[in-house]
């Protein structure tokens, strides 16, 4: 039996083909769902089960995440879906020869459905941060906002898409406290144009008793709105 019953799929009419499931329609609200059940369940299986290190690289916590907890849920699971790890993002103008493939912006980790004919642009795109208290780590604070918010605000990521996601490893501190020195730092930026209340991360309801999750909303250049969905990830980090 999967992870996921068909009254958690709501609207998706499923049909069998061998071993594989095909998706002939499920919603987008019912596949974001999905996704987040999916990416949390991978995480407390890495929780229980991965020694993980407080020197670990952005990169690393989520190929660790992707390759060896997400994948295999996938797999066992749902194997329609699919686990894309450091995607690059071509634009219109990089496929008509006018503008280099090398500039060309890499998606840390999204999830796609090949029931999905436009799954290039139809997929839950993650990015990925480090993230800690201010006291130790004021920067990485900044760098949540300015380069994870600001790249869906600009539209580098899941440009025709409503809902989108921000994964925080936290490195220390705790997880109410980075959220309100997040919130904070929103209306002090300079590297960007600074984010009014509104844009604040607010708690959402728990899943799989997984409670650090929140979600947030914001204008996009383009005046289209995004909803992110902010999943803080904390480790009993190993000893060097």
């Amino acid at each position: 039996r999967g992870i996921y019953s068909l009254s958690q799929l709501n609207q998706a009419a499923i049909r069998s083909i061998g071993d594989s499931l095909q998706f002939s329609r499920i919603t987008w609200t019912d596949f974001v769902q999905l996704v987040l059940d999916l990416t949390i369940q991978a995480y407390q299986l890495m929780w229980q089960t991965c020694p993980v290190r407080h020197d670990w690289e952005e990169n690393t916590f989520t190929s660790k995440l992707a390759d060896d907890y997400l994948r295999p849920l996938e797999f066992d699971n749902l194997p329609s879906l699919r686990v894309e790890v450091r995607s690059k993002v071509h634009t219109q103008a990089m496929k008509e020869g006018k503008q280099a493939t090398i500039e060309a912006k890499e998606m840390d980790l999204s999830l796609y459905g090949i029931w999905e004919r436009d799954y290039l642009h139809k997929r839950f795109v993650w990015e990925a941060k480090r993230i800690g208290d201010r006291k130790n780590y004021s920067n990485l604070i900044s760098e949540y906002v300015n380069e994870a918010i600001y790249r869906f605000i600009k539209l580098e990521y899941a440009a025709r898409l409503p809902d989108a996601g921000v994964l925080g490893y936290v490195l220390a501190g705790d997880v109410s406290d980075i959220v309100n020195d997040i919130n904070q730092t929103m209306g002090r930026l300079r590297k960007n144009k600074p984010l009014s209340a509104t844009n604040h991360l607010k708690a959402s309801p728990t899943i799989h008793q997984f409670q650090d999750r929140y979600q947030s909303i914001h204008l996009r250049a383009d005046g289209s709105s995004i909803q992110l969905h902010h999943l803080f990830f904390t480790f009993d980090f190993a000893q060097l």
